[in-house]
């Protein structure tokens, strides 16, 4: 009998765009635009803020070229994959204007796209590459969310729970990873997950409180 987590793997990993409905695609695209505004919507919140400074100085040279760099939203600078995934995931989320899948109490938008633009931009990838990244990202995000139940929202925080999978799951098929490695991939991931909800009492906290660091998990 094959284990759930090994399916899931099995599909993270062979997806292809060919495969995915033109419909989804359309979806895709529709929530890839809402999560760019929402991103630039975080502008000048004061910890998005904090993030992007942090994001800045921790990163390479602004005055080098940065062969395989990504893209800080919100202040159109350039740093390491990992340090602009963190800097964008937090600015997605901290006006509370990204989507959110109701069944599995998670907000995918904020942990999918910031990854997987990281990754794209770094490696070079193309926007048929991205698209079935944050597919398959959304999909294991939220099944995994849907399959902890409301229950696991009481105490956790599902964005920051379930979300670590789906980072992984992005980056992995970005990576081109197989069934196995994208396997060990969700295992190191899981490994990482947290999320109680102490964001709730902290606004200062919620950027990052509500959700895993997608570029460290991925």
């Amino acid at each position: 009998m094959t284990h759930y987590s090994a399916e899931l793997a099995r599909f993270a990993s062979e997806l292809q765009f060919t495969d995915i409905p033109q419909d989804v695609i359309h979806r895709t695209e529709d929530l890839l635009v809402d999560w760019f505004a929402s991103a630039i919507g975080g502008k000048g919140a004061r910890p998005v803020e904090i993030m992007t400074q942090f994001a800045q100085s921790m990163g390479p040279n602004q005055g080098t070229a940065l062969a395989d760099s990504s893209e800080i939203l919100v202040s159109r600078s350039a740093s390491s994959p990992f340090l602009a995934c963190l800097a964008n995931a937090a600015a997605s989320h901290v006006v509370e204007q990204d989507d959110v899948h109701n069944g599995s109490v998670f907000h995918p938008g904020t942990i999918v796209f910031p990854a997987a633009l990281a990754c794209a931009q770094a490696k070079h990838l193309s926007g048929e590459e991205f698209l079935t990244a944050a597919v398959v990202g959304y999909e294991v995000g939220i099944r995994v969310g849907e399959f902890l139940g409301r229950s696991h929202y009481k105490i956790f925080h599902t964005t920051g729970t379930a979300g670590t999978l789906a980072a992984a799951a992005t980056v992995g098929r970005l990576l081109k990873l197989n069934p196995e490695q994208m396997l060990h991939a969700f295992g190191s991931a899981g490994t990482q997950s947290a999320g109680p909800p102490c964001h709730r009492t902290c606004t200062l906290t919620w950027p990052l409180g509500s959700q895993p660091d997608p570029s460290r998990t991925s």
